[in-house]
């Protein structure tokens, strides 16, 4: 005997032989358990075949087992008594049993159809190989049987030589069947034929119930993110800040997707730089650092995307030149992967960036691929909506030439500062400015050039009030400053918006340049009305007639001067 036999005799008298197929059945010629058969095999259910068997050898007396090709009992009956009792207990019978199991499997290995095997304890026993979609998967085997009549003292001396009780033993072996030879391939035929319908119908319903899952999966996740969407479409409607919108939707990103941590850049009004918009899942610092990052070729993912108007899939940010600048901000966070998808209109016109960030190197899969665009379609939907809605409130709230609160505007906040001053106190002033000359700009220069005029004097008066201050244009060459909270002193309040109004005189008086041609000039001057106030006047109407009333008093006292209100 030799050394693997007699590990597999120890390891054999471990098991209680309930179900004697417990054991290797094919132990010298394994397959590679990665082959098609066997992870076809794996794919089966074959428990539905082990009431089948038993009710077999019900019928007819003949034990069957369906044996894997890695040895594993997929389904089988009970087994005979000469079996379970003597052959599979005693070491020496069930050696022999063994040597049978090994012999059937090896022909089945080499391409039989239909094998049949007298074993060394004097029973027979059959096999067949199972044919599942063209692959070898199984071996199906049945036993054990007598061909023809058996010799019994045969077996009486040989339950004298292994000390079995002969009675019980001789009694066993007369429950064993007699099968007819010639009906072998037919009996083996039909079981291997109801094996394999079994065994292909519990694929084909494992595989129905794996797509059902998977479409139940496509479509929870489908339902996810149009809720998502509804989301943002609401919050969106209702009027919410962008910076709100934002941070909602990658937050429910980042929840669809455990795996990622997500961010949103804003390209900033001169579309050189990216600005942070939202990103819940990074830190503080890290965010800090990236506000501001200027677009461009190599400026990590996002400055890139943000450039090139592409997807820009860096699967490695250590091994990426995108990324080497910005090794030690994402080596700090444990980020390994960035994929920066651009933001666009429907002008494709670059908005910003959807980036997502991973802690492994990775790369997208196709379909994930579009369900981030469609996350970068819906934030371009809640930025383009921020931007038209900001561009609607400049259009009613400041000229579009000069870039200054226009009427409307200044009427609020003319209200505004009546109640502040009464409030506080404190004086304001209003002044009514008018530039003298400017008709001559548009006779000699044209329109366009009285524009660009009209751009600089904004610019100047605005360069000599306070961020506090309001600067308003009024209409044609007409413009109001509003001077808020001066002080609570009326003479020194005076005294302030006369100063004010003085750099104003002398700044718009220097020369000025029209369009690109340095030799292109003109020389203005203005008339300035100015009348204070501290918020117990009737309205901020008369305000503006008063102080209008004092820049006409400005022009027929020779223009080019300021003048106070005079009741």
């Amino acid at each position: 005997m030799t050394k693997h036999s007699k590990y597999l005799l120890k390891e054999s008298s471990l098991i209680q032989m309930l179900d004697p197929l417990v054991a290797d059945w094919n132990n010298t010629q394994r397959p590679d358990p990665e082959t098609a058969a066997s992870i076809l095999a794996a794919e089966i259910d074959f428990s539905r075949l082990n009431h089948l068997f038993d009710n077999f050898l019900e019928a007819i007396g003949i034990s069957i087992a369906l044996i894997g090709l890695d040895g594993k009992v997929l389904a089988s009956s009970k087994w005979q008594r000469a079996c379970t009792e003597f052959h599979r207990v005693n070491d020496t019978t069930r050696q022999r049993c063994h040597e049978s199991d090994v012999k059937l499997s090896a022909k089945m290995q080499q391409g039989n159809n239909y094998s049949i095997y007298k074993c060394g304890n004097g029973l027979t026993d059959c096999a067949t190989p199972l044919v599942i979609n063209n692959e070898h998967v199984a071996n199906l085997f049945i036993g054990q049987f007598f061909l023809a009549e058996p010799n019994l003292a045969s077996f009486a001396e040989q339950a004298a030589q292994l000390a079995l009780d002969k009675d019980q033993y001789l009694q066993a072996i007369a429950e064993v069947p007699i099968v007819n030879e010639a009906k072998l391939p037919a009996l083996l035929n039909l079981l291997s034929s109801l094996a394999q319908q079994i065994a292909e119908l519990t694929m084909a319903n494992r595989r129905y119930a794996q797509t059902i899952d998977t479409v139940e999966q496509k479509i929870a996740a489908r339902t996810q993110e149009l809720e998502l969407q509804n989301l943002i479409l609401s919050m969106i409607s209702k009027g919410a800040s962008l910076a709100e919108i934002l941070h909602c939707m990658v937050s429910q990103v980042e929840i669809l997707h455990p795996e990622m941590r997500c961010s949103v850049l804003l390209l900033d009004d001169t579309g050189q730089h990216l600005r942070h918009g939202a990103a819940p899942s990074l830190p503080d610092f890290y965010n800090e650092a990236i506000d501001g990052l200027a677009i461009g070729i190599g400026q990590g993912s996002c400055g890139t995307a943000a450039f090139t108007g592409e997807v820009v899939v860096v699967e490695n940010i250590n091994s990426h030149p995108y990324w080497q600048p910005f090794l030690a901000l994402t080596q700090a966070i444990n980020i390994a992967a960035c994929w920066s998808f651009p933001i666009k209109n429907a002008a494709g016109k670059i908005l910003g960036t959807f980036a997502i960030y991973h802690s492994k190197p990775c790369q997208p899969s196709a379909a994930l691929r579009k369900k981030i665009i469609n996350y970068s379609n819906l934030a371009e939907l809640a930025i383009s909506r921020s931007l038209s809605s900001e561009q609607i409130r400049r259009l009613a709230f400041y000229d579009v030439l000069t870039d200054l609160p226009n009427r409307r505007l200044l009427e609020e906040r003319l209200q505004h500062a009546m109640l502040s001053s009464k409030r506080r106190k404190s004086y304001c002033a209003l002044m009514f400015v008018d530039l003298d000359n400017f008709k001559p700009i548009n006779d000699r220069h044209g329109h366009k050039m009285g524009d660009l005029v009209l751009q600089q004097v904004a610019q100047r008066i605005r360069s000599v009030v306070r961020e506090a201050d309001t600067v308003a244009r009024f209409g044609g060459d007409e413009f109001i400053v509003l001077l808020d909270d001066i002080a609570k002193n009326k003479h020194h309040s005076r005294l302030r918006a006369s100063q004010i109004a003085s750099k104003i005189t002398a700044t718009i008086c220097e020369p000025l340049t029209i369009g690109d041609n340095p030799l292109i000039s003109h020389n203005c001057s203005c008339s300035i009305g100015l009348m204070l106030f501290s918020g117990d006047q009737a309205s901020a109407d008369l305000l503006l007639r008063q102080a209008d009333s004092a820049m006409y008093l400005a022009k027929s006292r020779g223009k080019n001067q300021f003048c106070w209100y005079q009741p």
